[in-house]
């Protein structure tokens, strides 16, 4: 009697922890953390300025952004229509909070190795900030519950 009243309570026992184990899984994953980097190109460029300028974000692009692990995603887009079409504006999709200054660290770490020169480093940082202005950032959080 014994035996099966400890057998009982085992299974018992598993079945309620495969349960709560099972809501656990269920749970939604923490929201991701978006790094939103707004860029206002200088005004009056033409289309052999624009495609310099596009050269070189791509550079960068390929040689740091894509081999970034910590960055997930990553959008890119131009202005389309108003009365300022100047904006670029590049959204980064790391996992959490404590993803951002890493993925910040490690940019630093893959333009030192794109550019190992610090002369030609920071050549290139500035030929390519010479198309822009100014720039604004924010940081958003995903809301999953109203994602489509």
């Amino acid at each position: 009697m014994k035996n099966i009243k400890t057998i009982l309570l085992s299974g018992l026992l598993v079945a309620c922890l495969g349960l709560t184990g099972t809501k656990v899984l269920a749970q939604a994953p923490a929201p991701h953390v978006f790094h939103v980097n707004t860029q206002y190109s200088v005004n009056g460029l033409d289309s052999a300025s624009r495609a310099t300028r596009n050269a070189l974000l791509k550079e960068y692009h390929e040689k740091v952004t894509m081999k970034n692990e910590y960055i997930l995603h990553t959008w890119s887009l131009a202005h389309f229509m108003t009365e300022d079409s100047r904006e670029l504006v590049s959204i980064y999709e790391v996992a959490s909070w404590n993803d951002l200054p890493k993925s910040y660290d490690r940019d630093a770490e893959l333009e030192k190795q794109a550019w190992p020169d610090q002369k030609q480093r920071d050549d290139f940082m500035k030929r390519m900030g010479a198309y822009f202005t100014h720039h604004k950032d924010a940081i958003y959080n995903a809301m999953p519950s109203l994602t489509k």
